[in-house]
């Protein structure tokens, strides 16, 4: 059985509202489409540890899943514990977070896709545009689970 994973972040609003969940999630396929289709994603609720290795994939979304970008997790971590590979970086409206605490994900292979509903199911068994409607911004999906 594949135990591998899909973390899924749901993007909302930033600074004060002047960035929309879309165009956050824009500034990363921007950022990689200019840096040799690498990006390194940060958030500040890292995977636990147990979940880390298991990610394959990651998806960033809006709540309703019309705008999304599914990309490949090259490498995972938290912190300054292990460093991102230096390929990999952060698109500079960000440059300014501590990143000390944060999780990281180095990804690749940036697509845009359209989250429908029964295209995916959370580990709890909800489907995904359901948990993203509610309170949930990150859910994990298995990865044989998917339809797309």
């Amino acid at each position: 059985m594949n135990n591998d994973l899909i973390v899924v972040y749901k993007f909302g609003s930033r600074f004060g509202g002047d960035l929309s969940p879309k165009e956050g999630i824009n500034i990363y396929e921007l950022h990689a489409r200019e840096h040799g289709g690498k990006v390194l994603f940060t958030i500040n609720k890292a995977p636990k540890a147990e979940f880390r290795d298991r990610i394959k994939e990651i998806i960033l979304m809006t709540k309703d899943g019309s705008f999304a970008i599914k990309a490949d997790v090259d490498f995972t971590g938290k912190g300054n514990i292990i460093n991102p590979p230096a390929d990999y970086t952060v698109p500079s409206i960000w440059d300014n977070e501590d990143r000390e605490e944060m999780g990281w994900f180095a990804i690749s292979n940036l697509r845009r896709v359209r989250i429908n509903r029964g295209d995916y199911t959370s580990v709890n068994g909800k489907d995904l545009i359901d948990s993203m409607s509610g309170n949930a911004y990150m859910v994990y999906v298995n990865k044989h689970n998917e339809f797309i």
